[in-house]
């Protein structure tokens, strides 16, 4: 295939782009060449920030100029006008459009299993906004996706990614569990916080997972909307650690910690404790996948993202990355200090 990709020197997209040059496709990317510009030799590179709508048409080209694709796989779009630019661009120049979008689309996750049909989240004026933020990023992206429909019809696959983890991460999430899970693994005896229920759900998938999959539906040319998350069967937060240790750290002592207590003792879910989510949000980690699944999605083993990932932390450090130009990331994680002393807060309350 001949592929476009909005994006692709970051993460998802990093990943796709390698995946696609190692099958033998051609790739061009088209990126603002701030992060990791000298990535993949190999493949066409275009320079533009697609907020300058003249400088991404010059990038574009014309049809005479090689401006046609099989597939665009758009990484980077976080407004309705970006999608919509890219529509009037590239609606009769690419065969598939695929957004990637998120399931923070969804209003709410209070059913069992929340399918591609479940209601969207709206935001009144969410048109105007000018900057993301975490009270406007699902809004956002219900419009892109709905201007995605708008300008290709048929023929955009709307992606709805859960929890993407794997390396070259850069919200150091999952991460944040490799690194303290290796860490585990060089100290006698250690003992690890494991918050709240061992049953509770958890959904996370390997970028490079989804990426495998993304370029199948570009040969595919799949249309419509599909969540985007894993594993492959039902998987806990007991399983998840469980993965871990196997992984990295098989003498680690989990000491599971009541989510009353965690949650009475300021911790925030998410960011504190990646992943984990308290059980009155844990709908979030119970997307339902079917349709990815009958259309080839298969996730490698979590032990195998575990072990890449401390590997790829340990040699190009895991934390929260910040985007070229863009103010930084947040901290995540709980610093040893603090989670040691919620556990000696545990033991002593008997």
């Amino acid at each position: 295939m001949n592929l476009l990709i909005l994006g692709g020197t970051r993460f998802l997209g990093r990943h796709l782009a390698e995946l696609a040059l190692q099958a033998g496709h051609e790739v061009t990317l088209l990126h603002r060449g701030r992060s990791n510009a000298q990535l993949f030799p190999e493949a066409e590179h275009r320079i533009a920030d697609r907020d300058d709508a003249a400088a991404f048409a010059a990038a574009l080209g014309r049809v005479s100029e090689g401006g046609t694709w099989d597939a665009a796989i758009d990484t980077s779009a976080y407004f309705p006008r970006q999608v919509a630019q890219a529509a009037a661009l590239l609606a009769d120049r690419v065969g598939q459009y695929q957004l990637i979008s998120s399931i923070s689309v969804y209003a709410s996750f209070d059913g069992l299993a929340t399918d591609e049909s479940a209601p969207r989240l709206t935001l009144p004026g969410a048109e105007q906004a000018q900057a993301v933020t975490g009270a406007n990023y699902g809004a956002l992206k219900a419009l892109c996706e709905d201007a995605a429909l708008e300008g290709f019809g048929e023929r955009a696959l709307i992606a709805r990614p859960g929890l993407l983890v794997g390396p070259w991460d850069p919200t150091g999430r999952f991460t944040w569990w490799a690194e303290r899970l290796a860490r585990a693994a060089t100290e006698p005896d250690t003992e690890m916080l494991a918050p709240g229920d061992p049953l509770g759900p958890v959904q996370c998938i390997d970028a490079r997972d989804a990426a495998l999959w993304l370029l199948h539906q570009a040969e595919a040319c799949t249309g419509g909307a599909c969540n985007l998350t894993g594993p492959e069967e039902p998987l806990t937060m007991a399983g998840f650690l469980a993965a871990g240790q196997a992984a990295l750290a098989p003498q680690a002592r989990l000491q599971w910690v009541d989510e009353d207590f965690v949650l009475a003792q300021g911790v925030a879910p998410w960011s504190d404790l990646p992943v984990w989510l308290p059980a009155v949000s844990s709908g979030v980690h119970r997307a339902d996948i079917g349709r990815a699944l009958a259309t080839g999605l298969q996730c490698r083993p979590l032990a195998q993202t575990f072990a890449d990932t401390a590997a790829w932390a340990a040699q190009h450090g895991g934390g929260p990355q910040p985007i070229a130009g863009g103010p930084p990331r947040p901290a995540v994680g709980l610093a040893p200090a603090r989670e040691a002393a919620l556990l000696r807060a545990w033991h002593a309350r008997g």
